[in-house]
């Protein structure tokens, strides 16, 4: 009897990279593809983009109240922002010395909370935003957002200029499993309202109308689900003043217990 042709051996290796194409091959062939907007919703989404990179800096008093399930935490104090994703916020207590610190930038975020004398070293990341405010968003678009810009989805595979509702004409994009939606003035690119839905953290943001040529003066950030919401208040905003850099940084002294989770 003739024996069979022997079968090729397949090593771990080989069935490990067989896997792996697969699984590549299975992706390109599901992942949604860029797509051209149409023409008026790209020129609304270019408008909002020109804005935000229009936009410097912003120094303000600043008045928040944080809501999360039922408990309600309020800060004052002075606020420093600086395009495109650097923060400082220090908060006062009534008689002026500072109760907490928080500054953000690319190269990370550092939380000090002075009463405790403690002080945390996190990435910059939307993961370590949320430990402090509650809001997974990425420094840049907490920037854009305390700034009173919108950062548009970058590369939509979708989108289209809505007809005005109750609040104007609107912006949608659709991108990464995320729909988001904005409501803006088409003639100057601000935005009065913009909705995340999808993904993992659905937001609604509402800007609080500045006036002719000013910064928005303040905005309330919220979960749908009532869980989580974010009211900022500004009194005297400055945009554009040109302010040091080094004002920025947020430097922990010695004899603070210093938690690094970088």
């Amino acid at each position: 009897m003739r024996a069979g042709r022997p079968r090729p051996s397949r090593s771990p290796a080989g069935l490990l990279l067989l896997l792996v194409a697969a699984l590549l091959l299975g992706a390109c062939a599901t992942v949604a593809r860029p797509q051209p907007l149409p023409p008026d919703a790209e020129a609304a989404r270019v408008l909002l983009e020109r804005r935000w990179q229009g936009f410097s800096d912003l120094r303000t008093l600043a008045n928040l109240e944080i809501r999360r399930g039922g408990r309600v935490e309020r800060l004052a104090g002075v606020l420093l922002l600086r395009s495109p994703a650097s923060l400082r916020f220090e908060a006062l207590s009534p008689f002026g010395p500072p109760i907490l610190l928080v500054g953000a930038g690319a190269d990370g975020v550092t939380v000090w909370e002075v009463l405790r004398q403690r002080a945390y070293l996190l990435p910059s990341s939307p993961d370590a935003n949320k430990r402090w405010l509650g809001l997974a968003l990425g420094a840049e678009d907490l920037v854009a957002l305390l700034s009173g810009h919108v950062l548009p989805i970058k590369e939509p595979v979708a989108g289209a200029l809505l007809p005005p509702d109750e609040s104007g004409p609107s912006l949608t994009l659709t991108g990464d499993g995320v729909v988001q939606r904005i409501w803006l003035d088409p003639a100057s690119g601000q935005a009065q309202r913009v909705s995340w839905t999808g993904g993992k953290q659905p937001l609604e943001v509402a800007f609080s109308a500045g006036g002719t040529g000013e910064p928005a003066s303040g905005l309330t950030l919220r979960t749908p689900d009532g869980k989580l919401e974010v009211r900022v208040r500004y009194h005297r905003p400055q945009l554009d003043s040109g302010f040091d850099p080094e004002l920025l940084r947020v430097t922990v002294p010695q004899g603070v217990e210093i938690q690094d989770f970088r």
